[in-house]
């Protein structure tokens, strides 16, 4: 309850407070802290808070798991009675999140399939001829730099490897998702590592079976843990932790490239090993991944950045398992499946769907791409580790998430009869992951159809409700309208009407087409809700205005005059002999209570017709069964019919496809309309297309309306034209507007800026900065994403009334050049100086207004800053009386732009000549660490022992560091003298030596 302030509170911006929560002001209006009395389960789902009935949106977990935080500027809320904490999707935590049951509407689901299912002959569970020995490695707990984290994290795995079997074989990688990392015993308050004497979860043995299964069958499987990135990624990460994965497979993939040609060398320090005996055995041209719940989302994220590398390594297929797509990564040239659970308790919207939309006609590639809907399944029971009786901590059903009393007919454990138990469940993504990989790398065709669209399946899965849709590779496809370019015209009749659509009225950021959903929450429409697009008064989400699926809405009313839809094939007239089915994705639409019907008619060149019912294809057509959210879901399946069954007409020449309405009111969305050659998984390919990023913004916040720019630029210029979108995340109280929209490179192009209105104020704030995040996905034609989230900040200039104001950040230039121009210029007068000497420092290229700072290098050596009055600045600067004598560098950074411009600079003692006509005292010592000199009048050489390497890296939970930055070294040499002094020298036998500083054998800085 809320509670009066003491005059304490008040003195620190404390507006409101409760037991365990506070409100406080700071810039841009308020942060809101609650207090855990304890950490929350670490689940795929992202905390959201609540003010009563206010929705701040996302939260950020502390490092200690103990704290959730989240900030706006709405007013009300410095009236709140309560915080309370919730999951995002799932609404007011203070309401019930119970599903009513609804008899009728489980029917769709209860009744038998309307079409014969075909029973595959092969068994992909069926253990193979080999023997399965294990080569586990673990080289640490803090062993690798987590990207975008500044942490360390383990680099282990469990190897799985076919005894006897020679040559190069096929990899598998596996990626576990987001889980608890550790249970019991006393929390880390950095998180990670676990605490002493706490118990680490192992949930990269959670798939133990399958990789048991494809080892058998002869190939070098490897799965990964990533508990640290789990543990941080709630702190750390703007991306939820995607990138950190992503990048984590592929530091695993390069160890198994240095392993298998033999020149991995584990550190002395390593738990267990790398086996020598994976030297020759691994085929890294023929990778496949697999990635579960966020896992998911990693493993997409590693196949784009597999293209930015030197080597990239041959992934050519990705199987997401209940996968996350908070950043929406399309992924071009790699074979797809994703596995979608229909009860999912935790990523309850599906959102792996989105990797088959956002990718299937985004690039000129030529690869099969599936969606597996497994009616009956949960989140958690893939993985062993994560199921309740097969481990000991922290496990659970998810679906409890959204029904805790298990009562619901469809989905809950104690009363469905279509809930899979969890021996079940397993066993389907045991059979699917091994099929897959067996399909993909391996050549084993015989499972083809379990991922074509036709819906076959092992016998020993008779008991799963299994639906796949398939966008077959392009080269076996002749597209006749995939209805997502608006104003086509089509041919109606009769009582309907039609419109292209894409997307979810609860979108923050309006869209420019009408939208598909209007009534549903984003979890019960797939295709198109985005993670965090509901009704709320404020949402802050990863991207949740990017359009999703540009469909046709066909709609149509009871009638004597049936509303009819014809579709005119291109180029008027095609032979549909030359193929083997005719093929849509088709839905039921939100208004139609338990099922509709729609004729399929295809019109020859004479006006002949031949028909078929939809429904005697499959179930596309009956309502998904459920009656609240997040089930009675919308969902585009594939019906896929039989060229020969149009019977009657010229198939070598058909003109039209036409849809058929039934004698009632409801409607239908429908997309991908083709005809398919006999299936295949295509070519997959290695991307070689440029990267798309967005840069980081920093402006002040200024007084009233003002707008930035956001730069968006190409790891190279365009071949081709290229598209994606980008967002720049807001709620109903930021003081930056909500931005959603395309962008596109021609041919050619490297950059371009997006404007984002904002609106400042004349107030004081506790917090000297905002951050607001902006990101770029779906991108489509010749690019991927690359660094693809960015913060926009918003600089408090009217004063901070607790702590300290960050430096000037000037006015914002061409944020192009800031973002990939070059640096400016930097000089350094006099260029060589002993320490104690002052020099002066000139540069430009920078803001006007900014403040830069100068810094020498080796040893970073702070030498102040300037505030830039017109781009250029100039330091006095003495040189530090410690500094090393050698080669050194000063840079000098912009606060605001970000600019770094550099100096090369010699530390020196000028050398006296030596006069030659000056006596030698013979009697005068010889410095014995100087060396002799033979007399021989040639330089006796130096040996450089410094063994510094240049690397950087990231800090150990113990706050020490993987490495320094490199300290400039000392060589010494011999020197010869004047020719005279030399023969003074050898006539009286005393060598002398002449000391002098060399630059080290690295780079400086």
């Amino acid at each position: 309850m809320f509670v009066g302030l003491p005059a304490s509170a008040a003195e620190t911006g404390v507006v409101a407070e409760g037991d365990d929560w506070t409100i406080t002001e700071v810039a841009g209006g308020y942060e809101v802290v609650k207090t855990l009395d304890e950490p929350l389960e670490i689940t795929a789902d992202v905390p959201t808070l609540w003010a009563d009935d206010l929705d701040l949106g996302f939260a950020t977990e502390s490092l200690d798991g103990l704290t959730l935080s989240a900030t706006t500027a709405d007013p009300e809320v410095v009236s709140t009675d309560d915080v309370l904490q919730g999951w995002a999707g799932q609404g007011n935590p203070s309401e019930s999140v119970d599903v009513d049951v609804d008899a009728f509407a489980m029917k769709s689901l209860l009744a038998p399939l309307a079409a014969e299912v075909p029973e595959l002959a092969a068994d992909p569970s069926a253990m193979g001829d080999y023997a399965v020995e294990r080569l586990d490695y673990d080289l640490g707990d803090e062993a690798v730099e987590l990207s975008g984290f500044d942490r360390l994290g383990e680099m282990r795995a469990a190897v799985f490897m076919p005894e006897g079997a020679t040559g190069e074989l096929p990899v598998v990688v596996f990626l576990h998702g987001r889980h608890s990392t550790c249970a019991n015993g006393t929390r880390n308050p950095l998180a990670w590592p676990c605490g002493e004497d706490q118990d680490e979860i192992p949930s990269y043995l959670g798939y133990n079976d399958a990789a048991e299964i494809l080892a058998s069958q002869g190939y070098a499987v490897v799965s990964v843990s990533a508990n640290a990135v789990n543990a941080l990624d709630g702190s750390l990460s703007d991306d939820t932790g995607a990138l950190a994965r992503g990048q984590l497979v592929i530091d695993h993939l390069d160890l198994l490239r240095d392993a298998n040609a033999g020149t991995f060398v584990s550190p002395d320090d390593a738990v267990v090993p790398v086996s020598a005996s994976l030297t020759g055995r691994l085929d890294l041209d023929n990778v496949g991944l697999m990635g579960h719940s966020r896992g998911g989302e990693g493993i997409m994220r590693a196949a784009v950045l597999n293209a930015e590398q030197d080597e990239p390594f041959g992934i050519n297929s990705v199987l997401p398992i209940a996968p996350t797509s908070y950043s929406r990564i399309a992924v071009p040239g790699v074979i797809t499946a994703t596995l979608l659970p229909y009860c999912d308790g935790d990523v309850e919207d599906q959102m792996g769907q989105k990797y088959i939309n956002d990718s299937r006609h985004s690039y000129d590639d030529d690869v099969l791409r599936s969606s597996v809907l497994i009616m009956g399944t949960n989140h958690n029971y893939f993985n062993t580790i994560w199921t309740p009786g097969l481990y000991p901590y922290n496990v659970s059903d998810d679906w409890g998430i959204y029904d805790r009393s298990q009562t619901d007919a469809t989905c809950g454990s104690t009363v469905s009869d279509t809930r899979l138990d969890a021996a079940e469940q397993y066993a389907v993504g045991n059979a699917y992951m091994a099929a897959f990989f067996r399909l993909t790398l391996g050549g084993a065709d015989e499972f083809l159809p379990m991922f074509d669209g036709t819906d076959a399946k092992p016998a020993d899965l008779d008991f799963a409700d299994i639906r796949v849709s398939a966008t077959q590779p392009a080269s076996t496809r002749f597209d006749i309208d995939n209805f997502d370019v608006p104003g086509t015209t089509y041919d109606l009749r009769g009582s309907g009407t039609y419109v292209t659509c894409e997307g979810i009225s609860s979108t923050p950021v309006p869209g420019v087409l009408p939208y598909c959903i209007n009534g549903l929450g984003f979890a019960q429409a797939p295709d198109w809700g985005n993670a965090g697009s509901v009704t709320r008064t404020s949402s802050n989400p990863k991207t949740p205005g990017v359009p999703s699926t540009t469909a046709m809405h066909f709609t149509y009313t009871s009638s004597s005059n049936p509303a009819e839809l014809g579709v005119t094939v291109p180029g008027g007239s095609v032979d549909a002999t030359a193929f083997e089915n005719l093929s849509l994705r088709i839905s039921p639409d939100e208004t139609v209570a338990t099922s509709t019907e729609i004729t399929i008619q295809l019109v020859d060149g004479s006006g002949a017709k031949a028909s078929v019912v939809a429904s005697e294809y499959g179930d596309a057509l009956t309502v998904l069964p459920g009656s609240g959210n997040p089930l009675r879901k919308v969902l585009l399946q594939q019906i896929t019919i039989p060229v020969g069954d149009f019977t009657g007409i010229d198939l070598t020449d058909v003109r039209q496809v036409r849809f058929i309405a039934p004698d009632e009111d409801g409607g239908v969305m429908l997309s991908d309309l083709a005809l398919l050659e006999p299936a295949s998984i295509g070519t997959a390919e290695v991307s070689t297309r440029p990267v798309v990023s967005v840069g980081d913004v920093i402006v002040d916040e200024g007084a009233g309306p003002s707008t930035l720019q956001v730069p968006i630029y190409l790891s190279r210029p365009a071949e081709e034209t290229s598209t994606m979108y980008f967002s720049a995340v807001s709620f109903a109280s930021a003081k930056i507007a909500g931005v959603v929209q395309q962008v596109t490179f021609a041919p050619g192009e490297t950059c371009t800026a997006v404007e984002v209105p904002y609106t400042g104020d004349t107030e004081e704030s506790s917090s000297a900065t905002t951050n607001y995040t902006a990101n770029v996905a779906t991108t489509a034609g010749g690019v991927t994403i690359g660094d693809s989230f960015a913060w926009i900040t918003l600089r408090e200039d009217d004063g901070v009334t607790d702590g300290t104001p960050v430096p000037e950040v000037g006015v914002q230039g061409d944020p192009c050049l800031e973002a990939t121009g070059a640096p400016g210029t930097l000089t350094v007068s006099p260029a060589s100086a002993a320490p104690g000497d002052t020099v002066t420092v000139t540069g430009s290229g920078f803001r006007t207004g900014e403040s830069v700072s100068l810094t020498m290098y080796s040893d970073p050596v702070d030498l102040g800053s300037v505030v830039s009055n017109d781009g250029s600045v100039s330091f006095t600067a003495v040189v530090p009386d410690d500094a090393e004598l050698g080669e050194h560098e000063f840079v000098a950074a912009g606060y605001g732009s970000g600019s770094e411009s550099t100096s090369a600079f010699t530390v020196a003692i000028e050398e006296e000549p030596v006069d030659p006509t000056d006596p030698v005292d013979p009697t005068d010592p010889v410095d014995p660490d100087s060396g002799t000199d033979s007399g021989s009048g040639t330089d006796s050489g130096s040996t450089d022992t410094d063994t510094d390497t240049d690397t950087d890296g990231a800090t150990a939970s113990d706050g020490s560091s993987v490495s320094s930055l490199p300290v400039t070294g000392l060589d010494t040499g011999i020197v010869m003298g004047w020719a005279a002094l030399a023969s003074i020298l050898i006539a009286v036998g005393v060598g002398a030596l002449m000391i002098r500083r060399q630059r080290a054998g690295h780079d400086v800085g």
